[in-house]
């Protein structure tokens, strides 16, 4: 066998893989879209909802991708602009501006019909007037179930996999002969507790003591809307039916979860173009995190510029109506607040109290160091082996759930 020989081909044959190599990638050059047009765009987040008590279209301008540091180019809401919705029949709507960019009309349920097509129309406060397509207000069928499992997943925020939480999931079971495209909106509410219920109160003139601890900040509620999109379509199926549809997922780990959760489930049935609209930028959202950050050229808006056609608009004006339904979950991982790593307090104790004699608090009151103002200034009792009666004033979170957010207007629905 000729060795030599074939040791030379193959150092022939790697300075020729490398010089190949070499001139492909020379060849690469980095990757520039055009920006032109494509920044700064209108943005449109609208709809009409039967059920819902009020009925919001935001309309704002897009944030700059190449200069995002800038003042101008950040968020922008739009102002001043002319909204209404009209229906095939004529009749109008009229919106009115509740704050910047925000645009809100209560229309009584009863005149939203089923089958009846709506569109939004506007107009800038520069002149340009825009337009949404036709969209039919289909009715909804009921909430079948909702539920949720205990599940290990991986968590962005710590960055590690296996952490618990719960996932919530819903059931579609809908009759044949209605709309077979679904989207689904997720609003969790959950009690907020302060860490001590309240025995008394420095007015900045007065020190009361209550008769029994009161907790009207004690319990708190907050709510907020899940950021995910959730969509299904029964249109290749035998049946209008789904099961275990995952909506949104809730570490362990949260707050909301400390002690009393509720979801509520709202669904939305859908004619093609709009599920096709929110399942794109589900599938977006999905993968880049924001509803608005994925490529959103790719997914055509039905709101066009009535002088300007071919102008780039962002956003989707959609038709429905809606159902709900809740789930409620108490205490699902145990997981308490340490309550005094979050105090902050001003204490004094006393062997001895007689509450007709509160002289030795006016003092501590009038000479503390660091303590809390301005008034009022709550305070609570604690009973402390070997210091007495220890009384400590506090305006944070030891004795105001408001401070840990939330407000103390307990919701109607709540169990």
């Amino acid at each position: 066998m000729n060795t030599g020989f074939a040791s030379k081909k193959y150092d022939l044959f790697k300075i020729l893989f490398t010089g190949l190599t070499l001139f492909a990638l020379s060849c690469i050059s980095p990757f520039e879209p055009d920006y032109q047009g494509k920044t700064n765009l209108l943005v449109v987040d609208g709809s009409l909802i039967k059920g819902l008590d009020k009925q919001v279209i935001n309309i704002s301008r897009s944030a700059s991708i190449l200069l995002p540091e800038y003042e101008y180019a950040k968020y922008q809401p739009e102002e001043n602009c002319q909204v209404k919705i009209m229906d095939d029949s004529g009749n109008e709507f009229i919106f009115t501006e509740e704050s910047k960019g925000k645009y809100v009309a209560n229309i009584d349920d009863a005149l939203l019909k089923y089958d009846t097509n709506y569109k939004l129309m506007f107009s800038t406060s520069s002149g340009e007037t825009y337009e949404s397509g036709y969209q039919r207000l289909l009715k909804t069928p009921p909430v079948d179930s909702i539920y949720c499992i205990k599940e290990f997943r991986y968590s962005p925020e710590y960055n590690r996999e296996n952490i618990e939480g719960l996932q919530f999931y819903v059931d579609l079971a809908a009759p044949g002969d209605v709309s077979k495209y679904y989207k689904w909106q997720i609003e969790k509410t959950w009690e907020i507790h302060a860490s001590h219920k309240i025995n008394g109160i420095w007015d900045g003139s007065n020190i009361i003591l209550f008769d029994s601890p009161s907790d009207s900040l004690y319990y708190c509620w907050d709510t907020k809307t899940a950021t995910g999109i959730y969509t299904a379509s029964t249109v290749n199926l035998s049946q209008n039916v789904i099961k275990k549809i995952p909506l949104h997922y809730e570490l362990s780990t949260s707050k909301a979860l400390i002690f009393k959760y509720c979801a509520t489930v709202r669904q939305f049935a859908l004619n093609k173009e709009a599920y096709d609209y929110w399942h794109t930028k589900e599938i977006e959202m999905t993968e880049s995190g924001d509803i608005y950050t994925n490529q959103p050229y790719q997914v055509k808006s039905n709101i066009y510029n009535t002088i300007n056609p071919e102008e780039n608009v962002l956003g989707f004006f959609w038709v429905s109506s809606c159902t709900f339904k809740r789930l409620f979950v108490e205490k699902p991982f145990n997981n308490g607040i340490e309550d005094n790593n979050q105090c902050s307090r001003a204490t004094t104790c006393t062997s001895i109290f007689n509450e007709n004699n509160l002289d030795f608090l006016y003092a501590f009151v009038k000479n503390a160091r660091q303590f809390p103002k301005p008034p009022p200034v709550f305070f609570y009792i604690e009973i402390v082996e070997f210091s007495g009666i220890c009384f400590n004033f506090s305006k944070d979170e030891c004795v105001d759930c408001r401070v840990r957010g939330g407000t103390i207007q307990r919701p109607d629905f709540w169990e």
